[in-house]
C-alpha cells in the first residue's frame, strides 16, 4: 500500500485484491488512508476475467510462488504485468523486459514501475499486444505440439 500512498497518481489508482486471506485485516488497516477504498473480494473465474479485462495493470508482488497461473491468465488477456523479481518466485520468468519487473520487497521500485506504465500508455498498448502473442506459446495446442515433438525426437 506504501507504493500507492507515495504515488503522484494515488487519487487515480483503484486497487483490487482478489481473495480473502489471512492478511486481509492488516491490508485494510494499511490502506485506510487511500483515496479509493481497496476492494477485497473472492471472485469466480468469470468475474476475474471481467476484472482482468477492465484493469490497467496486473501487479504480482508475491515473493514466493511455484506456479504463476494468475499472472498467465492476466497476460493472456493482454493485461501488462508488473512482477516481483524474487528468486523464490517462478512468475518473474514471464517478464518480457525490465519494465515488467520490480525489486522484491522494494515499494519504491514497484511505485516507479506503476508510474512508468501510467505515464506511457502507448508503450503499454504495445506491451499488451506482445503479451497476447507471448501467451499463445502456452496455449494447450502449442503445449501438446511441443510434447509430441519432444517424444518423436527422443
Amino acid at each position: 500500500m506504501n507504493e500507492i500512498k507515495k504515488s503522484k497518481y494515488e487519487k487515480n489508482i483503484q486497487l483490487i485484491l482478489a481473495g480473502k486471506g489471512p492478511w486481509k485485516e492488516h491490508l485494510e488497516m494499511l490502506s485506510k488512508d487511500l483515496t479509493n477504498k481497496v476492494i477485497f473480494n473472492f471472485y469466480s473465474q468469470d468475474e476475474l476475467l471481467k476484472i482482468i479485462n477492465f484493469s490497467d495493470l496486473y501487479i504480482h508482488s508475491s515473493d514466493a510462488e511455484i506456479e504463476a497461473i494468475s499472472c498467465m491468465e492476466a497476460f493472456t488477456c493482454g493485461l501488462v504485468p508488473v512482477i516481483s523479481d524474487s528468486k523464490l518466485s517462478a512468475t518473474n520468468q514471464f517478464a518480457l523486459d525490465d519494465r515488467n519487473l520490480f525489486e522484491a520487497g522494494n515499494s519504491e521500485s514497484l511505485k516507479k514501475k506503476i508510474e512508468y506504465w501510467i505515464e506511457h500508455p502507448e508503450e503499454k498498448k504495445i506491451q499488451s499486444k506482445k503479451y497476447i502473442e507471448y501467451a499463445k506459446k502456452y496455449n494447450i495446442e502449442n503445449c501438446v505440439k511441443e510434447m509430441e515433438k519432444f517424444f518423436t525426437e527422443n
